[in-house]
This record gives C-alpha cells, structure tokens and sequence, in this order.
C-alpha cells in the first residue's frame, strides 16, 4: 500500500566561515521505495563523522537519489559571499535553504505530500511560500532526525567539493585543509590586503581587519641618507621593514659609519630593520674580473644584482610580498638598469618589485635638507674601493661632496 507522506529535513553549511558560499540541503525518504539496509544508522551531524566516511554516504545519497526509482529526494541551495556580504548571512543562509527547498519541492512526485518540515538550528525559519506549512526548528536535529543528517552530510560535502576546487588557485590559504573557517593558518595567511581574494566574505571582521591593514614592504638600504625619503614616503601607506645589507662598502670603519646613520634614521622615523652579513668575500666574488670596469657599468650591475637578489630571498622567506630599493634614490645610479634588476629578481621568487623613482619631484633636495636637520652623515664616496671616487692615499674629498 502506498505512502503518501514525506518529511522534509534542512541543514546549512559554511554559515561561519570566512571564504565563498553557504550551501544548504533538503532531504526526504520515498516512503514507497525502502533504503539500504544500515543507511538510517549511519547517517549522522556531518561534522562528527570522518571525511572519507562523510563522503562515502554523500555518494551513496546522490546514488539513491539518481535510480529510476529513487528512495532519496534532496535538493541543494548555494549564496556566495557577494550576497552574504550584502544581506548578511542569516538571511542568506535562509535563502540558501529556500533554493533548496524549491529544488527538491520540484522532484517530489505528485502523489507525496509534504507533511513536516524540520530544520536545524533555532534560528525559526519559515517557508510557507515554498513548501505550504509551517517548519520546525530542531536544535541538534543533525544528530537526532535522519532526513536532517543526510541534508547535513550533502550540504557538508558538497560545499567542501567547491571551496576544494579553489584550493590550487590560492595555494598561500591552505583552503584544502580548513575549507575557509577561521583558523589560525587562514588567519596568519591573511597577512596583507593583498592576500584577500574575491571569495573572501568582506563584511566579515577578520576579512575587514586583513583590508585595512598595511601591506608589508621590505625596503633595501643602501645608505642613511638615500633612506630617508623612501622610509618617510613608505611607511604611512606600508608596514615597512628596512634591511641592511652593503659589504661592498669598505673599509670596515666607513661601513660601520654608514650604518650608524642608517640606524639613526630608522629612530627617528620608527622604522625596525634587519642588519645583513658584512660579507665582503661575496661582494669580491660576484664582481670578480670586472674590478676595473667603469663606474656604472657591468661591476655595478652585479652589485645591484647581488643586493637586490639577497632582498628578494629575504622578502620570500618573511612572507613579504613587495620589496624596493634605496638604491632607486640616488641620482648616481642608473635608474633603468635598478628597475629591470629588481623585476627580474621579483619574477624569479614571484614577488612585486615596487619601481619608485624616489629621487623625483624634488626627493634628493628633501633627503639633503634631513640629514642637515637632523646631523645624518653623508658619504662622500659610492662605497668599494673600486669605485673611481673612492678616496686614494693622500686625496682629500670634502665630507658630503659626492653625497651618494
């Protein structure tokens, strides 16, 4: 004798994540065509079971679902994030679930008729419009009615199969392991604006907060006074971090000097930075047979390079993305040649070098009238004993001449 009654479980999922759709599901049983043998036993809240046992079921559902004669009815509802961020995700996720319920209300065959609607959670959700009568809220109905656990194990699925199929297109979010909920990896990769991707929900606090906050910067110093205008120009719009490294710089006591005033710069501005090695066996090793090339020639450009490169990798290792040069200050270098050095370096590491021609509109005059303001020493020479302005046995060059 056939039944002509069915019960119609709802149950949602990714309402507290912060990446991509809310999905909903809508479950009933054919009340005239009996399921497996063990299936109601297994059905239970999607998150209490392991993944591969809740995707076992979620095959064997979709299974029942697509027989001729099919024991399973279910219907699916997705709202992505630009709704949730719009609507809010209560009435969102509201919405998902009537999609679902118009979906498998569309299924049901004539002769069944819908005599209860049970939804998890206690939030009160009504779909009259939809389904003809009043629903019920359940709260914990995952675990206690069957139709609602087998809605629970398909939306779980399902949207888990979704934000999977991202993963590879965002590899820095480790999706594949939390499905976009706020942990802690997603929050830590959630480090600059830079990092939020349009599946991000926005109206979300964290998802705000990785918005307003500075992208980070790692600025390569050449010298205190070429430092200055980029620190002072950077830092308001990046969380700016410096990095120290010239052992082209010799001798030994001009370089320290150097770096007093570079770390004096750095006070008064409220910078930190990192101190690299004074390897000057590397700088040697790098320019070997080009000692006596002219002054902003090939010698030079493998310095650049070598600079350049060592703040790339200390970029990549720090998770920094962006990273720029002092170097781009000074009206001694060759500006071209900074900018195609420090591309390259960036596209080996997929990083973005920031091409900022500091010394225009006026920003060498600028760095010349701080280091007067606040006594920052001037070199007078570009800084390797190679270089044609690199004072000889008994010259006298004026401090502050050469102001590289």
């Amino acid at each position: 004798m056939k039944r002509n009654y069915v019960k119609i479980g709802v149950d949602e999922a990714g309402r507290w994540p912060w990446f991509w759709p809310v999905v909903a599901a809508a479950l009933a049983f054919n009340p005239n065509s009996p399921v497996p043998e063990g299936l109601f036993s297994s059905l239970k809240d999607s998150k209490a079971l392991s993944p591969k046992v809740r995707e076992g079921i979620f095959h064997q559902l979709v299974a029942l679902a697509s027989s001729e004669n099919p024991s399973v009815f279910f219907g699916v509802g997705t709202c992505d994030n630009f709704l949730i961020d719009e609507i809010g995700i209560k009435k969102a996720n509201r919405e998902a679930m009537r999609r679902a319920l118009e979906e498998i209300v569309r299924k049901l065959p004539g002769e069944l008729e819908i005599n209860a609607v049970v939804i998890d959670g206690n939030d009160g959700y009504q779909f009259q419009e939809t389904v003809g009568r009043e629903a019920v809220s359940v709260v914990r109905g995952d675990a206690k009615i069957p139709e609602i656990s087998g809605a629970s194990i398909i939306a779980k699925t399902f949207r888990d199969k979704l934000v999977d199929a991202y993963a590879p297109l965002y590899p820095h979010l480790g999706l594949e392991t939390h499905k976009g909920y706020g942990v802690k990896k997603h929050a830590d990769a959630l480090c600059d604006p830079s990092k939020v991707t349009w599946a991000h929900r926005k109206s979300y606090a964290p998802v705000q907060a990785a918005l307003s906050r500075k992208p980070k910067l790692l600025l390569h110093v050449c010298c205190g006074p070429d430092a200055t205008v980029p620190i002072m120009d950077l830092k308001d719009q990046y969380d700016l971090l410096c990095f120290w490294y010239d052992p082209n710089i010799q001798p030994k006591d001009e370089y320290d000097r150097r770096l007093e005033a570079f770390k004096k710069v750095c006070e008064i501005e409220g910078v930190p930075f990192i101190e690299g090695d004074y390897d000057v066996a590397e700088f040697l090793s790098e320019i070997r047979g080009l000692e006596h090339t002219p002054e902003k020639g090939e010698k030079c450009s493998k310095c650049y390079d070598m600079r350049l490169r060592k703040t790339a990798e200390l970029a990549e290792s720090l998770g920094i993305r962006r990273f720029s040069s002092t170097l781009n200050n000074s009206p001694h270098k060759d500006l071209s040649k900074m900018f195609s050095l420090g591309e390259k370096n960036a596209l080996e590491r997929n990083l973005e070098f920031l091409k900022i021609a500091f010394r225009k509109n006026g920003g060498f005059d600028r760095s010349v009238q701080y280091t007067k303001k606040h006594g920052i020493y001037r070199q007078n020479y570009c800084g390797c004993v190679f270089s044609e302005t690199f004072p000889k046995p008994g010259a006298e060059i004026p401090e502050g001449e050469w102001r590289g």
